[in-house]
Order: structure tokens, then sequence, then C-alpha cells
């Protein structure tokens, strides 16, 4: 019995199968490579295409916002009583721009010397009275003790005799503090608050009464030493001891660290909180929200349009406002632009500090992330 032959051609058939299968897998999987290389491409070129536009729409935001900056200056400079308050162009809400290339442009200016400035808390107390740090000098020590062997809180102690223990600064941040609506402290938090951001900032290692410096940083479960030095931006603020991301969140609106140089709050655009927070010189609680709301509108209606006018009203008048005074004024020199683009479903945001002088508006910081 004979087997069969396998038929050579049969066999050549099989070979020629496996490699077309192996060549169409090769194909197939080239192709997919190259199809992700290309998406990978496009999608690079489609974010740098909107990258360069979204950037010149900004660039040319910011422009404009020099431009009504500066034109508001020339017409300030033919008036009799020169001010800059919220019923300006610049200080309209924001309006959205349609863009030729789609999307939308929209931008903001805001006024920075309508905050609390965070570099002025660390300013020496202008009376003389006493030291600001309580562990200072031996007078100041001996103060403290006493109100330590008294029972006296920290709030208590600043009640009593406030002078010897704040700056006008220090006291405004008090009252804003206790003025934050549902992230607002009490009184005495307030107090320990204020010493913690005052001891980040100034430049000596003098621990303040219910302040923290270097060896509260150094000990803590991630240790860090504090700023010493005056702030660049709201953000540091996370890191002082005792912030909380509640009170963060509502106090980064009320505060500032422009100008970098002393500078003074115009009380015709700063937000209600800070307008709450300027009360007596001998008193740490704001003031009330309808007395707030009343000096809101007041000053809206054009009632209030000097600070002398403040001054003279029935909430202040026949206080001691000698340290509020000089920190108060109706003119602004220091703007924030928050712009904002939206081309192809992508966003991107910039904020501009602008600083108007007599003949131009400059940028001198920008950012797109906090200031």
């Amino acid at each position: 019995m004979c087997c069969p032959r396998p038929d050579p051609g049969v066999a050549q058939r099989g070979a020629a199968l496996v490699v077309a299968m192996l060549v169409f897998a090769l194909v197939a999987a080239l192709m997919v490579g190259l199809q992700r290389d290309f998406t990978l491409t496009l999608q690079r070129g489609t974010h740098q295409l909107f990258s360069e536009q979204a950037w010149a729409y900004l660039l040319g935001a910011e422009g404009l916002a020099q431009l009504a900056l500066q034109a508001d200056s020339l017409t300030d400079a033919r008036a009799e009583s020169p001010s800059d308050h919220l019923g300006e162009v610049w200080a309209q809400p924001p309006t959205p721009y349609p863009l030729e290339a789609g999307g939308w442009m929209s931008g903001r200016i805001e006024d920075l010397q309508g905050r609390i400035n965070l570099n002025l808390l660390a300013e020496a107390p202008a009376t003389g009275s006493g030291n600001p740090d309580a562990t200072d000098a031996v007078g100041a020590g001996e103060e403290s003790g006493r109100e330590r062997s008294d029972g006296l809180g920290s709030a208590q102690a600043a009640m009593t005799d406030p002078e010897k223990r704040w700056t006008g600064t220090q006291k405004m941040l008090i009252r804003a503090l206790q003025a934050m609506g549902d992230a607002s402290l009490s009184l005495d938090e307030a107090t320990v608050l204020t010493d913690a951001i005052t001891d980040f900032i100034d430049r000596d290692a003098t621990r303040r009464l219910n302040g923290a410096e270097e060896a509260e940083y150094r000990y803590a479960d991630f240790p860090y030493l504090p700023a010493n030095r005056p702030l660049a931006s709201v953000s540091e603020l996370r890191a002082v001891q005792g912030m909380t991301v509640k009170v963060y969140q509502a106090l980064a609106p009320l505060v500032t660290v422009w100008p970098e140089q002393a500078g003074r709050l115009n009380i015709l655009t700063c937000p209600l909180p800070v307008l709450r927070s300027l009360n007596g010189d001998d008193q740490l609680s704001p003031l009330s929200v309808m007395e707030g709301e009343r000096l809101d509108a007041l000053r809206r209606e054009g009632e209030i349009s000097r600070v002398e006018d403040l001054l003279n009203d029935p909430v202040l008048k026949g206080q001691a406002v000698a340290e509020l005074e000089p920190l108060l004024d109706v003119r602004s020199d220091w703007f924030l632009l928050d712009a904002a683009v939206e081309l192809i479903e992508r966003e991107r945001h910039l904020f501009s500090v602008l600083h108007r002088g007599p003949e131009r508006t400059v940028a001198v910081f920008r950012s797109e992330g906090e200031l």
C-alpha cells in the first residue's frame, strides 16, 4: 500500500497566505501608527495656534484697558474734583465680545487700590505708644504679661488699648475678616490671623502675641519658613499658619500686594466688606451690614465723593480717625485686568496689573493664574 505524495502547489499556496496575512498586519499596524502621529501633530498644531491667537487677543484686551484708563485720566485732569469711582466706564461689568475667528472675549477692570494692601501690615505703628510685637521690648512684654495674668484674651486686650497693638491697616484687616459673610471670623480669630499674617511678612524674628515666626513653621507637620519679606502674591497667604481654604477664598478678593510701596485705599471703589472695615480707630468691630450698605448707596449716588464726606457721616463723626484718615483716598493708579478668551471650546485667562501714570498706563505684571 503506498501513500499519496502531497501536492507541492497546495503547500506553496498556504505559505503565500501566511505571508500575505503578515504583510497585511504590518501595513495595518503602520497605518495605525501613522494615523496616531498625524492626530497628535494636528492636535499639537491646533493647541499652538489657539495659544498664539488667544494670547494676541488677550494682549489686545490689555491694550484696550490701558486706553480706557488713560482716557479716564485725561477726563479727571479736566475735572474740578477728580476721582475714580464705580460709575466710570472702566468699572462697568464685563460684556462678552464675539470674535471673527469664533468664540468670544471679555475683560473686567478692578481697582487694586480698593483692596487692603497686605504689605502695609508690617509697618510700625504711627502712635509710638507701644510696640506691635508683644514680646519685643520690656514694656510690651510686661503689658502682655499683665494681660495674661488678668485672664484677658488677645481680642479683649486689643479692645482695651488697641492703639498699642495695631496699626490702622491691621485694624482694617481685623474688621474685614469679621465681615466676610459665611466665612467671617470672630474678633478673637481675626486678631490671631492678623498677627500671623503680619509675622509672616515682617522682616524680624520677633513673635507677636498670637503670631507665628520661624520656630512655629519649622516644627509644623510639613516644615517651611515664613517669607519675612513683602508678599509677591496674594496666594502666599495659603502658607500662613491658621489660614484655611474657606477663609482664603473669601479674603483673596479683598486684599492685594500692589502697589509695592505705600498706597491709599479708594473709598469709592472698595467692596462692601472693605467698606465695612472703615470704622473708628478705637473700634475693632466692623460697621454693621446695614451701615455698610447705606454708605455704599450714598457713594453710588454721589453723596460721598470725598474722604471728608465719609468721615463726616454720622456713623464716623465724633470718633477718633487719626489713623484711618491718612489711609484713605478717592484716586487710584493701580488696576487689575481680568481678561478671558474662548476659542474652539478652549479658554485662556490673563491677569494684568496695570499702573496708570501721568502720561501712559503700563502693565507691570502678568499672570495666567493667581496674583
